[in-house]
């Protein structure tokens, strides 16, 4: 399945795109001064088996001051094998704003690289992910610079519960000519069992002067003291935990159209109480 998306020059498209295909392919152009919302939801259909291998790409080129939101929603089935792409580039003056919600597969390899390459134009990353059970996750989020005044962020959030395993790599690279560049890298990550593991690894690279660069990345437990907390307020264990996983991922949430919103938080809430 591909499917091309050609933004005219100043035109304004807000569009969602299902995707239950086993090999997909999304390729974006913005000309100048146009907007893009763009949903793309993977999810398998209600007669495929949630154990086959996916693969998607997305790409897109954002002109000159033209704006783009792409939200992507993983929602593969539990057993699944899920390998995404996401290149992107931004000329002078534009923005784009990758949203990404990883929450299906049972292993997920997924890449995302955004080049700035037009001097004054914006890259951001707000990735939220959930590992379960033996789910195993690898992210990894380059935000590149290669033109002056850049801006932009990367967000990353997630909760690993039972065994599951991430490991969420947020980079940094400004370039030679990336000089008046500002950026940071966040990580916040929430391990709900000690036998959940997420690997966060922040890394920067800067090759110019005149730059504004920094990295965080923190790494919070739910302790048997917090669940004594609630209990002692008449809050249950189970109930608690859930409190504790829309709290911590409602943040990351809150950025994402308000009329999406509902339905992601509905998603988590459905992934804590699946047994895996």
């Amino acid at each position: 399945m591909q499917i091309d998306l050609r933004v005219p020059a100043d035109a304004v498209v807000s569009k969602e795109i299902d995707i239950s295909e086993s090999e997909s392919d999304v390729r974006i152009s913005l000309e100048h001064g146009s907007s893009l919302h763009l949903v793309i939801r993977i999810a398998p259909s209600k007669t495929q088996d949630t154990r086959h291998k996916i693969q998607h790409s997305t790409s897109i080129t954002v002109g000159s001051e033209a704006r783009c939101t792409i939200l992507t929603i993983n929602a593969a089935g539990e057993n699944s094998t899920v390998t995404i792409s996401q290149t992107g580039s931004i000329e002078t003056g534009g923005v784009l704003r990758w949203q990404n919600v990883s929450l299906g597969g049972k292993e997920l390899t997924h890449d995302l690289v955004s080049r700035v390459i037009g001097a004054n134009a914006e890259s951001a990353v707000d990735w939220m992910f959930y590992a379960k059970g033996t789910e195993k996750q690898s992210l990894n989020a380059r935000n590149i610079f290669e033109a002056a005044n850049g801006s932009g962020e990367i967000l990353m959030r997630g909760v690993a519960e039972e065994k599951g395993h991430a490991v969420a790599k947020g980079m940094i690279e400004i370039g030679l000519k990336g000089n008046g560049t500002n950026t940071y890298l966040t990580q916040q990550v929430l391990m709900l069992d000690a036998s959940s593991k997420v690997d966060a690894v922040p890394a920067l690279e800067i090759k110019t002067n005149d730059v504004k660069a920094s990295h965080s990345a923190t790494v919070a437990r739910v302790t048997p003291e917090d669940l004594f907390y609630f209990a002692a307020r008449g809050i249950d264990t189970h109930e608690a935990r859930a409190m504790f996983v829309q709290g911590f991922l409602g943040d990351i949430v809150s950025r994402i159209d308000g009329s999406i919103q509902e339905e992601v938080r509905g998603m988590i809430e459905r992934k804590y109480s699946q047994a895996l």
